[in-house]
Parts: C-alpha cells; sequence; structure tokens
C-alpha cells in the first residue's frame, strides 16, 4: 500500500514534470540571462521532481539512508529558487522603469530612475547570499557526522532566507511607486508578484518552525506529510503556477531584454 508521503511524491512528478517543460519553453523564449527569473522557475521544478523521485526511492528502500537523507535536502532548499525567481522578475520591473524614466527631463524624473536602478543593483547582489543560504542548507543537511553542527548550519541558511524575504518584501512595497511607468505587462508581471508574497511568507514559516521549533509534525525528516503538503508543497505549487501562467502568456515584446 502507497503511503502518504509516497503519494504526495507521485502527485509532485506528475505535477511537476510537465510544467518543467513550460518552463523550458518559456526560457526559450526569453532568453537564458539568470535576472529574468524564468531561468529559476525551471531549476525550482528540476529539484522538486528530484526531490519527488527520492522520497519515492526512499519509501520503496527504506534502508536506504542516502535516499531519505537527499529526499530532505531538497525539501528543505526548495525555496531559494522560488526566492531567486521572484527577484527575478522584480529585477525585470525595476530595468524597465530606469530605461522608460532615465531619458526625461527633470530631477525628479532622474532621481526615481536613479533609485530605480539602485534597487536593480540590490537585487542582483541579493542572489549571492541566497546562494549562499542554498550552500548552507545542503552542509546542514549532509553533516551527518555532527548533527549539532549541521542543524546549526541549516538554522543559518534559514535566516538568510528570512532575511532576504524582508528584503525582497521591501524592495516590492518601494518599487509600487513606479508600476505606473511600466506597460501593462510588467504592471500584471508586479502584481502576480505581490500576490505571491504571502504564499512564499507562509512556505518560509514552514521552514522556520521545522529548524527552530520542536514541534515533531514540522520535521523535514518524519514530519507530518499533512501538514507539510498544507504549508509548503501547495504553497509552492501556486506560486509556480502563477509564474508560469505569466510566462506563458506574457508578450515577448512586453519583457525587457538584456
Amino acid at each position: 500500500m502507497i503511503s502518504t508521503p509516497e503519494a504526495i511524491a507521485i502527485a509532485e512528478l506528475s505535477v511537476y514534470s510537465p510544467i518543467l517543460l513550460l518552463t523550458f519553453i518559456i526560457v526559450f523564449r526569453y532568453g537564458f540571462k539568470r535576472q529574468s527569473g524564468w531561468i529559476y522557475l525551471a531549476i525550482f521544478c528540476i529539484v522538486r521532481i528530484a526531490g519527488a523521485a527520492l522520497k519515492i526511492l526512499s519509501a520503496e528502500h527504506p534502508q536506504s539512508i542516502d535516499d531519505a537523507e537527499w529526499a530532505a535536502i531538497l525539501q528543505s532548499v526548495g525555496i531559494s529558487p522560488l526566492l531567486l525567481a521572484t527577484f527575478g522578475l522584480l529585477k525585470r520591473i525595476t530595468d524597465l522603469v530606469t530605461t522608460r524614466t532615465g531619458g526625461k527631463i527633470g530631477n525628479l524624473i532622474a532621481n526615481r530612475a536613479n533609485a530605480a536602478s539602485l534597487r536593480s543593483r540590490i537585487i542582483q547582489l541579493s542572489h549571492i547570499p541566497i546562494v549562499i543560504g542554498l550552500v548552507l542548507c545542503i552542509v546542514g543537511g549532509t553533516d551527518t557526522g555532527d548533527v549539532k553542527k549541521g542543524l546549526t548550519f541549516t538554522k543559518a541558511g534559514i535566516v538568510i532566507f528570512l532575511v532576504f524575504y524582508i528584503v525582497l518584501a521591501i524592495l516590492i512595497a518601494v518599487t509600487a511607486r513606479d508600476v505606473g511607468n511600466a506597460p501593462g505587462g510588467e504592471r500584471r508581471l508586479y502584481w502576480v508578484i505581490v500576490a505571491a508574497l504571502p504564499f512564499l511568507a507562509v512556505r518560509l514559516l514552514w521552514s522556520l518552525i521545522a529548524v527552530f521549533g520542536h514541534d515533531k509534525k514540522f520535521s523535514i525528516t518524519g514530519g507530518d506529510p499533512w501538514v507539510n503538503f498544507g504549508m509548503a508543497i501547495v504553497e509552492e505549487f501556486i506560486i509556480v503556477c502563477m509564474y508560469t501562467g505569466l510566462g506563458l502568456t506574457l508578450g515577448k515584446g512586453n519583457v525587457l531584454r538584456e
């Protein structure tokens, strides 16, 4: 009989496999520039497919510790490519606003263009610590020799994700004043990012409780699969569907080229 974690993993495989193909279409359509955000969406789907496959292998071969370990690691780091994708999509908007306002006359417009350019650089630099957080979570998950030390690495990675989620929320709020300068497609992109923010928050909350809390239901390994499903898997799926739908419907001409 198929267990609940295995059934959820099978569902993830059946969902993310076709979505991965759609993200490849989007990436080829808009280009491979990482800052666009689409490539990170494809990476997320690959991570989820690999994690689901390992979870199924772990259920079928419970004696294999490596399968369960890597399935848990891939589950814990899933938030990082979603954060990177969101930062990348936000950069599209700030770059476009800078381009559209930079040539106008007037100190106010020029200042706003410079501010948007600064935000764009901040967004670009934010990729580095998020990737560091990803590496810390992976190192923490694989450090089976010293569980306490491994947990410390994982906690550090999750804290980095939290810090840059807050940075992301601030940048989104500040960008609101410039959205009116962007074409309709980018305005729609902005509001999709705003709509994704609370789902990212719930997904991040699950990670925070899992590594800092003491409730076994939230454990990354052996926790309640329905808690994980309700606070992580569903939120990830909604965000990916919103971003993928946007990528498929946003006109190619509306996307700023690097």
